[in-house]
């Protein structure tokens, strides 16, 4: 998608559009570009540090369960904080909640790479998660002002795609990293890079305050307005608990495919490949799908896709005596497609209903979907040990409920 076309809203020019829809097009580049890289950081955060999850209980002197939990941890964190960001987002100016984040999120990653224990290191992970948690709150409002409603959806499943990299690639150079320095060095480049993206950060942002009239309590309490709207829950909801146990496979992956599958860093990088090329190749397209048959039906695509492909995942490690990685892989492929689908489209739709409330609208749906991914990767841990079959299940149960939130779209627009 070309983000240097002129901006089509067509209230561009009146005086209560927001500074931002009337930047220059390099600025808004500049702008793009920063959100992008903080959230790149963010999830190279974890994605750097998982092909090393096997081999810390040894390292560590900890369980495997212990070890899950540096995981869960960064997603409680990230979960929590963007109750607060969201509501600092719709107050003060985006550079100010940014810069603030990353100038946290810098010592809190350096704080892992020194962490003497599983410990240190669950309580380091939590921290990190916390800081780590602006730029994806702040990416969905930015792009509404950037960009007109209909842009805006393909603007969302972009960005997503180019998010999307990370976890394809980022193992790559995660388990090189570990093998020659160990695995407290990728905390360490994930340190140094966020420095250069703090300062892009401060240089591109807007300074412009959300609102003069707002406090941090007022903001707080505007959640209640999302709460209490059908429409914005199904939405919000539905595309938490989908991504939930997609994430709960991706995070359980590591161990499964030791313990299970007789694979390693080589097999879970294939597999990242394979499924986050799936979910990039199907963003590009939203923009087709979504004017042949609509943004709604085409999420409902999307979420059947992902119900459809749990199932026979499930199935195929229940049945097989000894299942392998690369049937696992392709067959769980059709949930990254479906993701892919789904995820701007649901973004997009949920920030339409409120947009005097950008921040908070985009906040809360990061805010159940790490939660409700931490709670499944922490329920699914403990069985990890028991077999293959325990992520599975969640990512399956995972897929029905999030399809059946979707009614409440229906229900609270008509």
């Amino acid at each position: 998608m070309p983000f240097d076309k002129p901006i089509d809203r067509p209230d561009a020019s009146a005086p209560d559009t927001p500074a931002i829809a009337r930047v220059t097009e390099a600025r808004r580049l500049l702008i793009i570009s920063s959100i992008v890289a903080v959230n790149m950081l963010s999830l190279a955060a974890t994605d750097l540090y998982l092909p090393s999850i096997p081999e810390l209980p040894r390292i560590l002197g900890a369980s495997v369960e212990s070890v899950q939990f540096t995981l869960v941890t960064f997603s409680l964190g990230f979960a929590f904080a963007q109750i607060l960001i969201g509501a600092l987002g719709d107050v003060f100016s985006r550079r100010a909640v940014l810069v603030t984040s990353m100038l946290l999120f810098i010592p809190a990653t350096v704080a892992c790479a020194l962490a003497p224990g599983v410990e240190m290191l669950i309580t380091a992970r939590l921290v990190q998660g916390a800081s780590a948690a602006a730029g994806a709150a702040l990416t969905a409002p930015l792009i509404r002002d950037l960009f007109s409603e209909e842009r805006a959806v393909q603007a969302m499943s972009v960005i997503g795609g180019i998010d999307a990299v990370i976890p394809a690639f980022a193992p790559i150079v995660g388990a090189w990293v570990f093998t020659q320095f160990g695995w407290e060095a990728n905390f360490w480049l994930v340190a140094l890079l966020a420095l250069p993206a703090t300062v892009v950060a401060f240089i591109a942002m807007p300074s412009e305050r959300q609102s003069a009239h707002v406090d941090i309590v007022g903001a707080l309490t505007g959640y209640s307005v999302l709460l209490r709207s059908p429409a914005y829950l199904g939405y919000a909801l539905s595309h938490a608990i989908a991504i939930a146990g997609l994430l709960t496979l991706v995070f359980s992956l590591p161990v499964l495919l030791d313990t299970y599958m007789e694979g390693g860093p080589r097999e879970f990088i294939l597999t990242q490949i394979l499924w986050v090329g799936s979910f990039l190749g199907f963003t590009w397209i939203t923009g087709i799908v979504s004017r042949r048959i609509g943004v709604d039906p085409m999420i409902r695509l999307g979420s059947l896709l992902q119900i459809g492909s749990s199932f026979a995942v499930l199935a195929y490690v229940l049945l097989a005596g000894t299942p392998l990685w690369w049937m696992v892989a392709l067959l769980a492929t059709p949930v990254c497609i479906g993701f892919g689908l789904r995820a701007g489209a649901g973004f997009a739709q949920a920030m339409r209903l409120f947009p005097s409330h950008a921040a908070r609208a985009s906040s809360f749906i990061l805010f159940v979907s790490m939660l409700a991914a931490a709670a499944g990767t922490g329920a699914v841990a403990p069985f990890l040990e028991w077999g293959l079959w325990s992520a599975p299940v969640a990512m399956t149960v995972s897929g029905l409920a999030g399809h059946a939130l979707l009614r409440l779209t229906r229900h609270g627009q008509s």
